[in-house]
């Protein structure tokens, strides 16, 4: 069985590259990001009301994920 590498690992220069697809302008990249979450903690809501315990062994997902420094 093959390895999953984590979701959150960063790519080099990641941030750079989201700054520059809104052309430097922090303010929109970080609002555009955050529609994303919203976008995505929506859907798992949705798809969590829809899945049985078995199909997921029990996993729940969390509120939230711990804040970074």
């Amino acid at each position: 069985m093959q390895a999953v590498s984590p979701c959150m690992e960063e790519q080099p220069n990641e941030v750079e590259k989201v700054l520059e697809l809104f052309g430097g302008d922090a303010r929109k990249a970080l609002h555009a990001v955050l529609s994303d979450c919203h976008h995505l903690h929506e859907q798992l809501r949705l798809t969590s009301g829809a899945m049985s315990v078995g199909f997921t062994r029990g996993w729940l997902p969390k509120e939230r994920a711990p804040a970074e420094a």
